[in-house]
């Protein structure tokens, strides 16, 4: 029988790592998509196979919890599953382990089938041949907790507009997922990020953002160490995050 579960071997390679020597927030961030795009390939629901009928995935939610980063040179894996399937969204689960099977952090994330013609989510309850129901693992444990509720106050001041250009766009003309955490990162000093890493960032995508596009980022500190934003194109948000400092 086919393992339910996706096992991928990485290694913190040059150019890889932030500052620290640690593994980037950027790069994890990609890696936990291409587990996700490589597990849902092997079983007949990934980008290909739902490219085909003109459907994509899109991602809505997206928690990762690390307790540390495997940094320079350090050998590491990443795991993937899919717990359940509620009508328009499926969960799916990441385990970031050492080589000998200790946990260095967890990720969890919600997603979305889009029609491309008509931009509705498909109803994943009713796909043909059974979806991909017989590839869930419900019993699988999950230590992460869920998304928190993502809230700026009306005074929450402005700390820095991107431009969107050729080098934040995916293949589908979109600023990629991963892009808006590190425009979030980019908003705290070198030296808080040196003292107080990143353990634990929260995503919320609420609408998709093009080339030419002005991001402005909205900021404030909620409780000690944990940051709320919301990334904005003139009144829409495109984007709502919580940042936990260690």
């Amino acid at each position: 029988m086919t393992q339910k579960y996706g096992h991928y071997d990485f290694k913190v390679a040059p150019f890889e790592e932030d500052i620290m020597g640690a593994l980037s927030w950027g790069t994890l961030g990609k890696l936990l998509l291409r587990a996700a795009s490589y597990h849902a390939g092997a079983h007949g629901f990934g980008f290909d196979d739902v490219n085909t009928k003109s459907h994509a995935w899109v991602l809505s939610r997206l928690v990762i919890d690390m307790e540390r980063m495997p940094r320079i040179n350090e050998a590491y894996s990443i795991e993937s599953w899919v717990t359940r399937v509620y009508r328009q969204f499926t969960d799916r689960h990441f385990d970031i382990l050492t080589p000998t099977g200790d946990r260095l952090g967890q990720a969890t994330s919600i997603w979305a089938l889009i029609d491309m013609q008509s931009r509705q989510p498909a109803d994943l309850t009713k796909l043909p041949d059974g979806g991909f129901g017989d590839v869930m693992l419900p019993e699988r444990e999950i230590c992460i907790a869920g998304p928190s509720r993502m809230r700026l106050s009306k005074d929450a001041p402005l700390v820095s507009s991107h431009k969107a250009a050729y080098s934040d766009l995916d293949i589908n003309g979109h600023v990629n997922s991963i892009r808006y955490i590190e425009m979030l990162l980019n908003t705290f000093s070198l030296e808080t990020l040196r003292q107080h890493p990143p353990h634990r960032i929260e995503v919320a995508y609420c609408l998709e953002s093009y080339c030419g596009e002005t991001l402005d980022i909205y900021a404030e500190q909620q409780s000690e160490g944990v940051y709320a934003f919301e990334i904005r194109r003139a009144t829409d948000c495109i984007v709502k995050s919580l940042i936990y400092l260690k």
